[in-house]
């Protein structure tokens, strides 16, 4: 949708600038005019090739902590937000974040709330973000909410390094079984197969076959390049659709490691941004609606879906957490007490701190669980290469 920048004035006489979106110019200037604003100019905004490739590119989840935390710094010791994103645009290193803050700027300036200026970068920012900074615009303690949300951004920070850290051992080795088996199969595996050939050596079944795949990747090697790339492709993209994380998920869930794993995640998320909404004043079932529309997971999506259905017929989250099997115990438990104490957003928030911890020590133990699976895995390709190599050698010795 085309975004307008525009120069108005408002019903108390005072100027207004900002952006706004709409489909035509017609309509742009009908909903400023919903605003009580009269429109002096109105022009529609071009993205430079810079911008374009700039775009394409995600910001750093550090970028986004960095600007959250500095930004409620600046507004606690007194700044005025306009102000503080004038000195977050000069600070921040990152190209998209510097342009994300100097627009958002621009909104602020001409007269828009902040949580509305970063509606505008889903991508960034989540609907969680976005109804965390609109609640503390509301309540008075944007300040708090964001050091809160800081904080919170900053836990998923540090999961997603430790997962990442725990898979790169095993990704390495993995990526160097592939590319030895593929050496094998276009350089060593032909001069072999030539060199029995002229000594004319009967080869065993696993000797020919070994040499058919490599004839294959011989002859057929851009065809096997041309469908990996696009199965990368397509994959990718399937994945990127709600159907296909929820696929995804499904069959992660099902691994003995992994599930344990990104279950306890799910939790953690769950309770935190559960807790974080909650206290920030925003309505239990509002709250449900919106973690339903950040978790992955397809039962926990669901669950907070089906627990604001029953609170909207006057239940608990409590009740509801009982029967869902997809909840522990301890959640439903803790939950329960919340309620009677008053205090859902603290005992929440208790509750994602020990999956967080749960989850921390399963991750450590990650890269431990796969080394046996890896050298079992790496144990059976050497073997298989050195029986289909060696067998035809020692016939050919035992014969001289």
């Amino acid at each position: 949708m085309p975004i307008f920048s525009y120069n108005a004035i408002d019903s108390a006489g005072k100027k207004r600038t900002g952006n706004v979106d709409a489909r035509t110019k017609s309509s742009a200037v009908g909903l400023l005019k919903e605003q009580s604003l009269y429109v002096v100019s109105l022009e529609e905004q071009t993205e430079s090739l810079v911008d374009k490739v700039l775009s394409l590119r995600g910001v750093p989840d550090t970028e986004v902590v960095a600007f959250t935390r500095q930004l409620s710094t600046m507004i606690s010791a007194g700044l005025p937000i306009a102000r503080g994103l004038e000195v977050l645009a000069d600070q921040t290193s990152s190209r998209q974040m510097r342009k994300i803050v100097l627009d958002t700027l621009r909104d602020v300036q001409g007269g828009a709330q902040l949580s509305h200026a970063l509606a505008k970068y889903p991508n960034v920012f989540s609907p969680t973000y976005i109804a965390l900074v609109h609640a503390g615009e509301t309540s008075g303690k944007l300040e708090e909410i964001l050091k809160r949300l800081a904080d919170t951004l900053e836990a998923q920070r540090e999961f997603k390094s430790s997962f990442t850290g725990a898979m790169i051992y095993p990704a390495i080795i993995f990526v160097a079984m592939i590319g030895v088996f593929v050496l094998m199969m276009i350089f060593v595996i032909p001069k072999l197969a030539q060199m029995y050939e002229s000594m004319g050596v009967e080869l065993p079944g696993m000797t020919k076959a070994m040499i058919a795949v490599s004839d294959l990747f011989v002859k057929f090697w851009y065809a096997f390049a041309a469908v990996l790339v696009f199965s990368f492709l397509a994959i990718r993209s399937f994945l990127s659709t709600e159907g296909g994380k929820e696929f995804l998920y499904k069959i992660l869930m099902k691994l003995p490691v992994f599930g344990k794993i990104l279950r306890q995640k799910d939790l953690t998320e769950f309770t935190r941004t559960l807790s974080l909404l909650v206290a920030s004043g925003i309505s239990i079932v509002e709250s449900l609606e919106i973690v339903s529309k950040i978790v992955i997971n397809p039962d926990y999506k669901n669950g907070a879906l089906a627990a604001s259905r029953t609170l909207e017929k006057g239940g608990s989250l409590s009740e509801y957490l009982k029967t869902d099997r997809h909840f522990p115990p301890l959640v439903s438990q803790m939950a329960s007490v919340g309620e009677e104490t008053g205090q859902l957003d603290e005992v929440l928030s208790r509750v994602g701190e020990y999956f967080a911890l749960e989850t921390a020590h399963a991750v450590k133990g990650l890269s431990s669980a796969l080394e046996p699976v890896i050298l079992i895995l790496l144990g059976g390709m050497v073997g298989l290469l050195i029986v289909s190599i060696i067998t035809p050698i020692y016939k050919i010795t035992s014969a001289l």
